[in-house]
């Protein structure tokens, strides 16, 4: 089992403690200072606000804490980023998004990119800024304890030292046995982050830690197993002692100073700052550790092909980012029509790592290093308080390095568009034109069972889309197209290539709810084109269908009892490749065609909620291929309860 470092572990929970400690008297001491000539201490009502970060820091982007009941019974991160997904089945397993237009990530490790639904990032956290203490305790747990278990336990505590000051505490806790034989998985992450926002600084800092462990099994030794009627823990499996570790640590932060000046609210004495221009660091440190482990003495039925000597057994691989951003800001002003904000950046990045070389020499093997560094520089326009309409525009390019040459420029439409009597209806279009340089991995890598030394060029990609959305009536309708020029993919060997072609690929989607008194449905529809399926594999239609009937218990506690569909229609899925973590192209088999069916019921009591769900219940009575990518099926039918706890003070 992967266990967090436990000096890291525990330092992380004294900070959490010392912290915890000094919160609540400054807390109250500020309410006291602001009391003085009155009797009755005021009751402090919770408000939470919540944002993301984005463009190496400069914008600042609100969301919400999520407080919903709907779709709390959806806890794998997989599906709560995908539609339908290539997925090895089992919780902690790699997965790839079917649809095309999602698979931006938020790593930049090559060989972790199939895991990225599984690795917090600095890109995904959520910063708060609280009145009263916030925790939320998270736990989900399969229907049995000593076989096939499967145990998620997530914890986030935030809260603020003063009204400008906040420290917040994250723990992501997962693992799974797996139904198949050699399938345990186990995926842990630790974060702790704080932000301090008053007048003219802005700064937000702090670390996390991923680590990953998948026992790698190959897959199934036959498809017709399914059909067989046996015990899963009787199917043949392609391999038995091999297993891949990734660990991964962030250290970040994301400081400005802002230059500006204090104006009256005209609600109260008090003035508010409103910042003109702002200079901006970002500073970002990754560091990533990648393992295959391999001791079964005979794989070549499996593995193609073995390059190293028995006595080899680990693949390892060693990649460190440190990037540098520095950035000028001008600021809009919201109280003029045609004002926009204006920002500029130059950033360098240094990345360094290893991985096995060329030539093994018995029992050891000479290591490749691998350095390089980039430079790049980009700016942008933007305007994000009009009231008819709100854009962003930006570029960036990379002036020297490894990546030199690289560029992107996207921009960003955003127009309120009052329909059918929804004051809230909106259209947006969205469009880049992207010349991608290849990621170092994509060209050059050594290992036991892979190998290559590609000479790629250029990938040149032009993408366009568009929404229109009638949040009143619940509709969110969208399409999106990408013209690619040396498209670079995965092909049948496992090896990265290029395609010469130009590649074009189409997309729309549909969102709707649909209510009527207590029944509530809600369907989204994926369809997919691509000009050329020599070079990518996707399905044409994927659906999820969800569906509860909502009632009252006691007045006082809210239920559901409904049932999830997804869906996609039978195409090459990829297959998967245990030694590599990458997803390639397949022309042997379809897979699809089969609808994944839970049922749950879900219940809400303030601020706890749980639910039941009995997930994929259609191996009990449907024939058919349960699997996403060859070999891999999805768990049988098999029951989740879940539990989740908020607190504000």
């Amino acid at each position: 089992m992967t266990k967090i470092p436990l000096r890291l572990f525990f330092s992380a929970v004294l900070i959490f403690i010392s912290i915890q400690s000094i919160a609540q008297p400054d807390l109250k001491t500020t309410l006291e200072s602001k009391q003085k000539n009155t009797k009755e201490v005021k009751v402090i009502e919770p408000k939470i606000s919540l944002w993301y970060l984005d463009g190496y820091g400069a914008f600042q982007d609100s969301t919400y804490l999520d407080t919903l009941q709907d779709y709390v019974h959806i806890f794998n991160p997989v599906y709560k980023k995908a539609l339908t997904a290539t997925y090895l089945g089992n919780y902690g397993t790699p997965a790839e998004d079917n649809n095309f237009f999602n698979r931006n990530f938020q790593t930049s490790y090559f060989f972790a990119q199939s895991r990225d639904a599984y690795i917090l990032s600095p890109g995904e956290l959520k910063y708060f800024n609280t009145r009263t203490p916030y925790t939320r305790l998270d736990y989900t747990q399969s229907e049995n304890k000593s076989k096939n278990n499967e145990t998620r336990f997530n914890v986030i505590h935030s809260h603020n030292i003063n009204p400008w000051w906040n420290f917040t505490f994250r723990v992501d806790l997962g693992k799974s046995d797996g139904q198949y034989l050699y399938q345990a998985s186990r995926n842990n992450a630790v974060a702790l982050y704080s932000s301090y926002i008053k007048d003219n600084w802005k700064i937000h800092a702090g670390f996390i830690t991923n680590s990953i462990r998948n026992k790698e099994n190959g897959g199934l030794t036959s498809d017709s197993l399914l059909q067989e009627g046996t015990d899963p823990q009787y199917w043949n499996v392609n391999l038995n002692s091999s297993e891949t570790k990734l660990s991964n640590n962030y250290y970040f932060t994301n400081t400005e100073y802002r230059f500006g000046k204090f104006i009256d609210t005209g609600e109260s004495q008090e003035k508010r700052f409103r910042p003109i221009m702002g200079i901006l660091h970002s500073f970002e440190m990754s560091a990533n550790s990648h393992e295959f482990r391999d001791k079964e003495s005979d794989t070549d039925d499996f593995f193609e092909n073995t390059y190293y000597p028995d006595s080899y057994t680990k693949d390892s691989i060693r990649f460190k980012q440190i990037s540098n951003t520095f950035q000028l800001k001008q600021y809009e002003n919201a109280e003029k029509k045609y004002s926009f904000g204006k920002r500029a950046f130059i950033g360098f990045e240094i990345d360094k790592g290893s991985m096995p070389g060329l030539q093994p020499n018995d029992s050891t093997h000479v290591r490749m290093d691998i350095k390089y560094a980039n430079t790049f520089i980009g700016g942008g326009i933007y305007r994000e308080t009009g009231r008819f309409w709100n854009w962003n525009f930006n570029g960036k390019l990379y002036t020297t390095g490894q990546n030199a040459g690289q560029s992107e420029l996207a921009g960003m439409i955003y127009k309120p568009l009052p329909f059918n009597f929804d004051t809230l209806a909106s259209i947006s279009f969205t469009g880049s034109i992207e010349n991608r340089v290849p990621d170092y991995f994509q060209e050059t890598f050594y290992s036991n069972h892979y190998r290559w030394d590609q000479n790629l060029g250029t990938e040149q990609r032009m993408t366009a889309g568009g929404i229109f959305r009638l949040p009143n009536r619940k509709l969110e309708i969208g399409a999106k197209y990408a013209i690619i020029n040396n498209f670079i993919y995965n092909d049948t060997l496992g090896i990265p290539n290029q395609t010469s072609n130009e590649l074009l690929i189409l997309s729309a989607y549909l969102d709707k709810d649909f209510n009527y008194r207590n029944l509530h449905l809600r369907t989204r529809i994926l369809w997919q084109k691509a000009s050329d399926e020599r070079y990518i594999h996707l399905p044409g239609w994927s659906a999820f269908v969800s569906g509860y009937f909502q009632f009252t218990i006691s007045k006082v506690m809210l239920a559901q009892i409904g049932s999830d569909v997804r869906y996609n229609s039978s195409y090459y899925a990829d297959a998967y490749a245990p030694s590599t973590g990458l997803f390639y192209l397949q022309n042997e088999k379809k897979y699809g065609d089969y609808p994944y069916i839970d049922v749950y019921a879900s219940l809400r009591l303030k601020r706890t909620r749980v639910f039941f769900k009995y997930m994929n219940i259609g191996t009990n009575f449907l024939d058919g291929v349960y699997m996403n990518s060859p070999n891999y099926p999805m768990n049988r039918s098999t029951f989740r309860l879940g539990v989740s706890w908020a607190f504000y003070d």
